[in-house]
């Protein structure tokens, strides 16, 4: 049976001598277990303080009126969640300013504390909770309000507690020009909730996690609805594997999403839906092995940016996923590392895709469980689109598949002991593919083993460049080999080859097409075939070992 003390607004202002309409001062001072304390103040400049000790204390207060001030001190550990130090704060006005510390006494006891804060106008509240295990709720109505929620200890939660059944929001605010920060430190399976419904509103998530190896779990979430919103979380762990899980979801437009992940299998997700013209940016980290992260945006001028892993670090087997639906959305996509796979899908007009891997044994495209690459890396669907892959290192594969009108896609792999592997697949009109295969050769030894670029374009118009070198090293061991299928007129192929064991084969399908097909080194065989009329075929072979086979079908072809 709790102790309580209940306090109303008349009483104590008629012991203090103003008038209650006035100003409102309740101080209550509890010291042991089960004690309760209420206040409820009606009026302006209302003040409130209790101070508890010791364990399952409640403290309950209430004001209504503008510039109503509340303090909670409660310390001591619960038993479960229903035996535990509880605070809740209702305040009703603008200028409310709301202060709930609860402190734990032990650091292995759970303190299971619990603080609730609801506030209606422009209002400050802050949460301090110090232990395991502790909950902090916060519900905000209207303008400029600002939350600050700072929780020490492991298993604390903004929006549910660890071992608590119940699943609440966290913190929630309405309004525009609102603030709210979540400090989590340690944050060992801790979770933090965000809900912000208007304009101009930013939220901050910091989980900072220590202690011994896959200690990690704890999750951020931000939600937003309006527009110009900022949604910044940042899990910071020296723990390996993390295992953090950040996630970002933005309705509405001009809105910002911060997302930064350091530490091994973590996890990340943006979700950004822009509802007018001004479009949304995101821009994702994740520092650390195993990273997991998607973006996806709809809408027009969106921009990601996404980095997994960092130069002069040893990171592997990151994945990512990029999704894009709308007109003059831009991607950058830089992947350090090795076993890494991006894949980007834009959908819309005036689409830009940038991809770099500087590792080995990277992928622009998914993986199945076999380690094989089963999904296109960039896929645009739509008009003026630009891809541009770039792989500087080892074991290299590049896909892109671009369907619409004036498509460029640009690829280029570099880099000694180079297995690249490129396709280009390109269907509209107007398209141009570029494909550079360099592997210079070390010292002692040749560089890669196989180069393949094959580019397929369907349309009129349509330009293809393939470039592959080998500087002839000794003993040389590249097999490259580039294919080129062009469909269409006026379209323009030209494949240049260094050594060694070369192999260039061109289709050309359509009228008014040129091959120009140069090759330098050995073992070198060429195959054109032009099917159509005034068709040009341009090939030039020095080196050992070369054939040339050249069939035209049609009238006024050109052959060199």
């Amino acid at each position: 049976m709790k102790n309580n003390i209940l306090t109303g607004a008349s009483a104590l202002a008629l012991a203090i001598g103003v008038p209650a309409s006035a100003q409102n001062v309740s101080d209550i001072d509890q010291s042991g277990v089960d004690h309760g304390a209420d206040v409820t103040q009606t009026g302006s400049n209302n003040i409130s303080d209790v101070d508890q000790t010791n364990q399952f204390n409640e403290a309950v207060v209430l004001q209504s009126g503008s510039n109503a001030q509340s303090t909670i001190n409660q310390s001591g550990n619960g038993e479960n969640s229903d035996r535990a130090n509880r605070a809740e704060v209702e305040q009703r006005g603008n200028g409310a300013i709301s202060q709930v510390t609860q402190l734990g006494t032990t650091d292995t006891e759970a303190s299971r504390n619990k603080a609730d804060v609801y506030q209606d106008g422009a209002s400050f509240s802050s949460v301090i909770q110090d232990g395991r295990a502790q909950q902090a709720n916060v519900d905000q109505t209207g303008d400029l309000n600002e939350s600050y929620v700072d929780q020490n200890g492991n298993s604390n939660g903004v929006g549910k507690a660890f071992d608590d059944r119940d699943i609440h929001a966290g913190v929630t605010q309405n309004g525009t020009s609102n603030f709210s920060s979540i400090d989590q430190n340690p944050a060992t399976y801790a979770n933090g909730n965000v809900d912000q419904f208007g304009d101009f509103n930013t939220a901050q998530i910091r989980q900072e996690i220590r202690g011994s190896a896959g200690a990690g779990r704890s999750d951020a979430l931000i939600d937003q609805t309006g527009n110009s919103n900022v949604a910044e979380i940042n899990q910071l762990s020296a723990t390996q594997p993390a295992r953090l899980s950040a996630s970002s979801s933005q309705t509405g437009d001009d809105n910002g999403s911060f997302i930064n992940q350091s530490g091994q299998d973590n996890e990340a997700t943006v979700s950004q839906n822009a509802t007018g013209a001004i479009g949304n940016r995101s821009y994702l980290t994740q520092q650390g092995e195993e990273g997991v992260a998607s973006v996806a945006q709809t809408g027009s001028d969106n921009e990601s940016v996404a980095v997994q892993g960092a130069p002069n670090r040893v990171t592997e087997l990151q994945r990512l996923a990029v999704t894009q639906d709308g007109t003059d959305n831009f991607s950058d996509v830089k992947q350090f590392g090795s076993q890494n796979d991006a894949v980007v899908s834009q959908t819309g007009s005036g689409n830009n895709s940038l991809v770099n891997q500087p590792g080995f044994d990277n992928a622009a495209g998914g993986f199945d469980g076999a380690g094989d690459v089963v999904s296109a890396g960039i896929v645009q669907d739509g008009t003026n689109n630009s891809s541009t892959l770039t792989q500087t290192a080892n074991f290299g594969s590049a896909y892109v598949s671009q369907i619409g009108d004036e498509l460029r896609s640009y690829v280029t792999q570099s880099g000694r002991a180079n297995f690249a592997d490129a396709t280009v697949t390109q269907t509209g009109f107007d398209n141009e593919s570029r494909i550079v295969q360099d592997a210079p050769a070390p010292g002692g030894g040749g560089p890669a083993f196989t180069m393949v670029a094959e580019v397929t374009q369907n349309g009129a118009s349509n330009d293809s460049e393939i470039s592959q070198t080998n500087t002839l090293g000794n003993p040389a061991v590249s097999a490259n080999f580039a294919s080129v299928s062009q469909t269409g007129t006026n379209g323009e192929s030209l494949i240049e080859q260094n050594g060694h064991e070369n192999s260039a084969s061109l289709a050309d399908a359509g009228d008014l097409n040129d091959s120009t097909i140069n090759q330098m080194g050995n073992f070198n065989t060429t195959s054109v075939t032009q099917g159509g009329a005034n068709n040009t075929s341009f090939v030039s072979q020095n080196g050992d070992g070369n054939s040339v086979s050249v069939s035209q079908n049609g009238t006024g072809g050109i052959v060199n």
